[in-house]
């Protein structure tokens, strides 16, 4: 039996949910909604599968929902998942799970006090690629680690693609350390154990209301030695690298999904499994695998998407780096 679901934001991110999960059979849309009635006349144009709400409650208390997946800005996340622990749903949650680490906590202690089945949605916790190079790692391929580098660069931001979020331009809950180096933070912490940090510096915009420009900062996961690069503003095409080196070898996650290995010569992509008929490429492969883990969370089954314990973790170095 499909397994529903609750979808609470229909940006960009919340749509996808509504694409991804139509070409499936294990999980259906139970119900969707925005608060922006713009949001909710494309949604109904576009996925007319999508029963759509009244408002927030409605959605979440609605018939055969089984988990409600949070894709909202987070100053709204803890409302949400209390919300939907209230009517005893499991809760499949945005990052950074929140801004204020009050919030964080409280969302935390909610969710483990009711014992309410969670995951966070860090797009790397069911990636075939991030699988491969975890075995890869394990296996000893380019002998131990000695040094990751995470270099983000972004000619605009927000991106063009995330337009109508305007929030994402706003220091207040934006901006590229929060949505994106947090899925870096975490994939560190996957790979290579929990960080911290030893230097960091954050370049802001002359709008204090503005979020970031740029982020430098040195981390560390044991011995192994952690650069952060990321900036935004300028000419050139967008770059997203995750780059571990090793003793014999080096292992590179760019383009998001795509994995390439080293042994000290050129690059060479490597191919990775996943891939399928309706799976032709490696970002549709990991939303897909992502789709799967949660169809396993849905149903109670163990699968690789972190809790909510795990998110506050990455969202107390985010914050800690910003407020650097």
């Amino acid at each position: 039996m499909a397994q529903g679901i609750a979808v609470i934001g229909l940006g960009v991110i919340g749509r996808r949910m509504l694409e991804q999960t139509r070409k499936r059979s294990d999980l259906r849309i139970s119900a969707a909604w925005d608060i922006n009635h713009a949001a909710m006349t494309a949604a109904a144009a576009d996925f007319p599968h999508a029963p759509l709400a009244a408002d927030a409650r409605a959605a979440i208390e609605a018939p055969g929902t089984d988990i409600v997946y949070i894709g909202t800005p987070p100053a709204w996340h803890r409302q949400y998942t209390e919300m939907a622990i209230a009517a005893g749903r499991k809760v499949f949650c945005e990052k950074p799970l929140a801004v204020d680490l009050a919030d964080g906590e409280a969302i935390v202690k909610a969710l483990a006090g009711s014992g309410t089945a969670n995951g966070v949605n860090y797009v790397f916790a069911s990636a075939p690629a991030v699988a491969e190079m975890e075995s890869r790692l394990l296996a000893g391929a380019i002998g131990a680690p000695r040094l990751v580098e995470i270099r983000l660069f972004f000619s605009r931001w927000p991106r063009d693609w995330q337009a109508s979020a305007g929030w994402l331009a706003w220091r207040e809950e934006g901006g590229f350390v929060r949505e994106v180096l947090s899925h870096y933070v975490y994939l560190l912490r996957r790979l290579l154990g929990p960080a911290v940090i030893e230097t960091a510096s954050i370049g802001w915009q002359d709008d204090p209301a503005l979020c970031e420009r740029s982020a430098l900062a040195r981390l560390a996961c044991g011995h192994v030695q952690v650069l952060v690069s990321a900036s935004a503003g300028g000419s050139g095409p967008d770059v997203v690298e995750f780059t571990v080196r090793g003793e014999t070898g080096a292992l590179r996650l760019e383009n998001w999904f795509e994995l390439s290995a080293s042994d000290g010569a050129r690059w060479s992509p490597i191919a990775h499994c996943g891939l399928g008929p309706d799976r032709p490429d490696p970002r549709t492969a990991a939303y897909q695998s992502q789709l799967d883990s949660l169809a396993m969370l849905a149903r109670g089954e163990p699968q690789p998407i972190p809790d909510a314990g795990v998110a506050l973790e990455v969202q107390r170095m985010i914050e800690a780096i910003l407020a650097a």
